[in-house]
């Protein structure tokens, strides 16, 4: 298991700097790392941190967080998805992420589902042209997101198999995966070839590992 840390979270001690938490995170022997937004960042200052320290971008966001299952949001996030990719070739990243978006109480859930995989498999051909990944992600209405229509795992797996092709993945959030009650062992089992990134925090408060109430040692057996 390689390890990655968010360099939004942690590492701020190094300050506010991306290219310094870069190096700190070097420095703790972590080399792997991942940002959010990418627009807010000096992109060839951090690429040369990530140089400098044989680091690698692993994961970046795309910057539109609109509900996919409104084909009028699937324009502006397109357009969002090439900056996306653009971001992340400057920056050697092989991956972008996305969510869902909310969904509607006035659409049957099928038909929102089917919506928002017009978008991905839209979404995951920009990505393949770029020579980068799409990752749905998997996001809790419990606390953190309401309302998003993906927020459990099988949602994700569905519309991951019915975009399919190379241009798109799984990021499984075992964090939001547990906030939702979720039990992901069998799952994980059965979809692991999807999986390409997993993230993980405590709960109830999505702190360090280590600080809530999760028992990591046997959670991260399973996955």
């Amino acid at each position: 298991m390689k390890l990655c840390t968010s360099i939004e979270l942690l590492f701020t001690e190094a300050g506010s700097e991306p290219a310094d938490r870069v190096r700190a995170a070097a420095d703790a022997g972590v080399h792997d790392v991942e940002i959010w937004q990418h627009s807010n960042k000096d992109l060839g200052r951090l690429r040369r941190a990530l140089d400098d320290n044989r680091s690698r971008l692993w994961t970046l966001l795309v910057e539109s967080r609109v509900p996919l299952a409104d084909r009028n949001a699937h324009a502006p996030w397109l357009e969002q998805v090439g900056i996306a990719c653009k971001a992340a070739r400057v920056l050697g990243c092989p991956y972008i992420v996305t969510g869902s978006g909310t969904g509607f109480p006035f659409m049957r859930r099928a038909q929102q589902s089917a919506i928002v995989v017009e978008a991905l498999k839209a979404g995951a051909e920009v990505a393949a042209r770029h020579d980068v990944v799409l990752l749905l992600e998997n996001l809790n209405t419990r606390v953190d997101h309401p309302g998003t229509l993906f927020d459990h795992l099988s949602d994700c797996v569905g519309a991951i198999r019915a975009v399919g092709g190379p241009g798109i993945g799984l990021l499984f959030d075992l964090y939001h995966a547990l906030q939702m009650r979720e039990s992901p062992t069998a799952e994980l089992r059965e979809h692991a070839a999807l999986i390409r990134h997993v993230q993980i925090a405590d709960l109830p408060n999505r702190s360090e590992p280590g600080s809530g109430s999760v028992d990591w040692p046997a959670r991260l057996r399973e996955v």
